[in-house]
């Protein structure tokens, strides 16, 4: 095979760490919700199946089992801060349905929420997304201020918990016809979510 037809046909296809796209949902009925094209920084969480061993005589070698699945439990972000700090007034608003001005503590189908984090292709359309459900921000990072660092961007990072979380493939592989369509499907689809995107979070 000719050495550029390979690298079209697999280099140009791989994804990118820096293409991705970050979707933010509060609580219901919270107004809480950002596309969050201002984080720097995201990681999917890991899934991991945890065993132990058991050995069902003294002479046989163990077997493993599962015991535990994990879904990794928190995700940070990083945040860059423009001049209206509006991201930090999103999380602080969304840590204040956690608790009343006495205190109390919240129910959590109050403050629970989602995050959405997608893999971009080369092509800017999606790839791979996790959602994660029952989230919330447990943690904003401080907010660091130095003389020397006049020129550079203030940044915050964020923790969100969560339970679980969930992916979806959006270019599986099917075959010639299957390709076809997927990618012609993938596009239509990436248009009509640009636009809702855009009259969801304006």
């Amino acid at each position: 095979m000719h050495i550029n037809r390979f690298i079209k046909a697999h280099v140009d296809n791989m994804a990118r760490k820096g293409k991705y796209e970050v979707e933010i949902h509060g609580p219901k009925d919270s107004g809480i919700r950002s596309r969050a094209m201002r984080v720097t920084a995201v990681s999917i969480p890991p899934l991991t199946i945890d065993t132990t061993q058991h050995s069902p005589s003294s002479a046989a070698p163990p077997c493993n089992y599962v015991n535990n699945v994990s879904y990794g439990g928190e995700v940070t972000m990083t945040f860059m801060l423009d001049h209206t700090f509006e991201d930090r007034e999103l999380m602080e608003q969304w840590q204040h349905l956690m608790f009343d001005e006495v205190w109390n503590l919240s129910y959590p189908k109050d403050y629970h929420g989602t995050v959405k984090i997608t893999q971009l292709g080369v092509d800017d359309l999606p790839i791979y997304s996790v959602e994660l459900h029952e989230a919330f921000p447990t943690s904003l990072g401080a907010l660091v201020f130095a003389a020397e660092s006049m020129n550079e961007m203030q940044t915050m990072d964020v923790v969100f918990k969560f339970r679980t979380w969930t992916s979806s493939y959006e270019n599986s592989p099917g075959g010639l016809l299957g390709g076809l369509f997927n990618k012609f499907s993938r596009k239509l689809k990436a248009k009509v979510t640009t636009k809702i995107g855009g009259k969801i979070f304006g």
